[in-house]
């Protein structure tokens, strides 16, 4: 980046320094089996592309740029690419010179069903494998660098980013490789597409999201790890329960309260931030909406702002 403080008068990557943002819309990334939207077992499925939007600042002349890959919430029930504050995410990502990436992933879920819970968070982490793998492989053809893919994650998103960085091949729960009812769902990198790269990506920031298991946290397994939560959460909870305060079928998880103790056992870097009585996507929305005409809150400048430097900082260790 030798001569980026010469060409722009801010910071790249913290200042909003462009003014037009190109979209590609529908890039495909990978095909994967589907669930139908009603379903009882996972027997029937159907292959669908799986796409994403690729979001650049209009007319730049850097080629060697770094990627944020933001993943929409929604309880692996809802949500898509299209969410207010993913688009909104991108758009000011883009700004500051990142190329961002806002991705469909797989939905369906039993709430009746352990497994089905299991299954839709495996799924989504393929998925996510799928599309760091897919930048990986075309990080020419998108002039970004294959060492700087960060994921931004908002509630199962963040579910998403979180088991991708942590889960190995060896700690995939039982109902992963399938019964009389459902089809074994492969490995982690072996679904959406065939490329061959390191589906890890270099970066993770978690907004309101949860771990199905602690003991999935390594020693080695030290990958830069931002944390928000609110302490009222009552969709996902900040330190132990289970999902939307009710227990169900659906197994309990662990909240960013925790994962933080679990790095400090590890002496693992990471900040962690902790809103004191706020609820689930405490920055102005509900499923990723800005419903009734509302807009971002006090609480979307803290966390961007916070996001952005915390980013900021990994792309200058590579520098």
């Amino acid at each position: 980046m030798f001569s980026l403080w010469i060409i722009f008068p801010k910071q790249r990557f913290v200042d909003e320094i462009f003014n037009e943002v190109k979209v590609s819309y529908d890039i495909v990334y990978g095909n994967a089996p589907d669930l139908p939207l009603l379903f009882l077992t996972e027997n029937r499925t159907k292959n669908i592309d799986l796409t994403m939007d690729l979001y650049e600042p209009s007319n730049d002349i850097y080629n060697d740029r770094p990627v944020i890959v933001f993943s929409h919430s929604g309880g692996f029930i809802t949500g898509s690419k299209q969410a207010d504050d993913i688009k909104l995410l991108c758009d000011i990502a883009a700004k500051k010179g990142y190329v961002a990436v806002a991705m469909n992933y797989r939905l369906g879920l039993n709430m009746l069903s352990h497994e089905s819970a299991e299954r839709a968070v495996y799924r989504g982490v393929q998925d996510g494998s799928a599309i760091v793998r897919f930048l990986r492989e075309h990080h020419n053809k998108y002039n970004i660098n294959p060492s700087e893919i960060f994921w931004w994650g908002s509630s199962a998103g963040s579910l998403i980013g979180l088991h991708l960085i942590f889960l190995d091949e060896n700690e995939r729960v039982e109902s992963t490789y399938g019964s009389n009812f459902s089809p074994d769902l492969g490995c982690i990198d072996c679904s959406g597409n065939n490329y061959l790269h390191n589906s890890k990506p270099n970066a993770v920031i978690s907004m309101w999201g949860a771990l199905g298991d602690l003991d999935l946290i390594d020693g080695n397994e030290n990958i830069p790890l931002a944390l928000f939560h609110g302490t009222n959460d009552k969709v996902v909870p900040f330190d132990k329960g289970f999902p939307y305060s009710v227990k169900s079928a659906i197994p309990e998880v662990y909240g960013s309260a925790l994962i933080s103790e679990r790095f400090k056992e590890l002496s693992i870097d990471h900040l962690l931030f902790l809103e004191e009585d706020e609820p689930h996507e405490y920055y102005g929305t509900t499923n990723g909406q800005f419903l009734f005409g509302r807009s971002p809150n006090e609480f979307w400048n803290k966390i961007t702002n916070e996001s952005f430097k915390f980013l900021n900082k990994q792309v200058l260790k590579n520098d």
